[in-house]
């Protein structure tokens, strides 16, 4: 079995509700940055306040989008270094709303993360598998853009297919997990094959 370092995690960050409103907008609002959150098999809550907070899709989420499709989400901060190189300095890391952004220089392909993506912390080690493209939608790429509302696919196909094949993150299974484990910003973050 090998082990690769990725990085350490950069930014937690747990979704209130919808960022992404289909054919209307994008805003980035409900998004927490927290300093430690809580991954199980469910889904993702972040400690803020002294009380867990649920991702909007958390299987537990009042909002019913807990559906099992995007249970826990990771990009990686060379990811925005080069979604910054393309659309302007402004987006700060976590705008694409994942969960867990690693700090991580190169640019990963779903390729790239077979196996277990595997999170080291104080309490345990966090296996997720699974690993799948976040597939970038013309809600985030035309906030991107800049501008208001939403523009045709057609408009906005090259800057699709530059956020395509994990760009714009990945989707990850914690479904191994038995229990939720505490996490922290500064966390380990392995690949092990």
């Amino acid at each position: 079995m090998s082990e690769r370092r990725l990085g350490t995690i950069a930014r937690l960050q747990i979704q209130r509700s919808a960022i992404k409103h289909k054919g209307v907008g994008y805003d980035p609002a409900p998004l927490l940055a927290v300093e430690e959150a809580a991954i199980g098999p469910h889904g993702i809550s972040g400690l803020a306040d002294g009380a867990h907070v649920l991702d909007v899709h958390h299987a537990a989420h009042p909002s019913g989008r807990g559906g099992g499709h995007r249970t826990l989400s990771m990009g990686f901060t060379g990811h925005y270094d080069r979604i910054r190189g393309r659309f302007g300095e402004g987006f700060p890391v976590g705008v694409g709303g994942e969960n867990v952004v690693v700090d991580h220089e190169g640019r990963l392909f779903a390729g790239d993360l077979s196996g277990w993506v595997v999170i080291r912390t104080a309490g345990g080690e966090i296996p997720l598998t699974g690993a799948r493209v976040a597939a970038p939608c013309r809600e985030f790429t035309s906030y991107l853009l800049g501008g208001t509302g939403v523009r045709d696919r057609e408009e906005i196909a090259a800057d699709l297919e530059f956020l395509s094949e994990g760009m714009r993150g990945f989707l990850l299974d914690p479904g191994a997990l038995a229990r939720p484990m505490p996490v922290r910003v500064g966390d380990e973050v392995l690949l092990r094959n």
